[in-house]
């Protein structure tokens, strides 16, 4: 049977309460929703790594490309800057940043057709060194530096107006909605609720009668005993 995030979470909800959840207690359903996306996440990555990558497949199932839109580009250092919306997936030769579109005038449309060439770090330098090709034949070329991407040109200088599209590669389970079908295993929805599970059983329970009238100790110990 196909599983959702919002069962998934209900499921460990009932688990940790023992049994229906109770009006007093600490734990939110939106929480364990999110604990339950953090579990999936880690899964689906460990699988898809260990496994498909000794098969030589090396992009993952469930990855998908994010369009990101209106990113500014600034000036720096002689050439321009602009700073991705998202941390991609960490794939071969940088394939995680799929494509970069640019809009040259605010009225305009993004040039889908004309996206920036990508290059490993250096390699921006070493063909501007050649006479032949150092203006990349009129093209824009980048290199990504962690979340930055430094480009062969001033773009900022020269497109006052400019704004920039990016197709990322992404496999966020957060992204799907509390009701949409999981793209995991059926004996995956176990370990999801198991773990869930271990990190909340260790809290204390809803339904401690404080006395107002009784001061707290702080900074003691439960288990500390009295030394004779």
């Amino acid at each position: 049977m196909a599983t959702t995030i919002y069962r998934l979470a209900e499921q460990a909800y009932n688990l940790i309460e023992g049994g229906s959840p109770g009006a007093a207690s600490s734990i939110s359903i939106n929480e364990l929703k999110l604990a339950c996306q953090n579990v999936v996440n880690s899964l689906l990555k460990v699988q898809y790594f260990s496994v498909n990558a000794k098969i030589g497949e090396v992009i993952p199932n469930g990855t998908v490309l994010g369009l990101y839109e209106d990113i500014d580009v600034v000036s720096y250092n002689g050439k321009s800057k602009a700073t991705l919306p998202v941390k991609p997936m960490m794939l071969p030769r940088n394939m995680g940043i799929w494509a970069i579109y640019p809009k040259y005038k605010t009225t305009g449309n993004y040039e889908l057709d004309k996206e920036f060439i990508p290059m490993q770090m250096g390699q921006i330098a070493l063909v501007q060194s050649q006479p032949l090709i150092n203006n990349l034949l009129g093209q824009v070329a980048y290199e990504n530096y962690g979340l930055d991407l430094i480009f062969s040109k001033d773009l900022k200088t020269l497109f006052p107006e400019i704004k920039l599209a990016m197709r990322l590669a992404i496999m966020d389970i957060s992204l799907y909605g509390d009701y949409d079908v999981l793209p995991i295993l059926p004996e995956m929805e176990g370990e999801v609720i198991n773990q869930v599970f271990k990190l909340y059983s260790s809290q204390v329970t809803a339904g401690k009668i404080v006395d107002p009238s009784v001061k707290e100790e702080k900074g003691t110990p439960v288990n500390q005993q009295k030394q004779s």
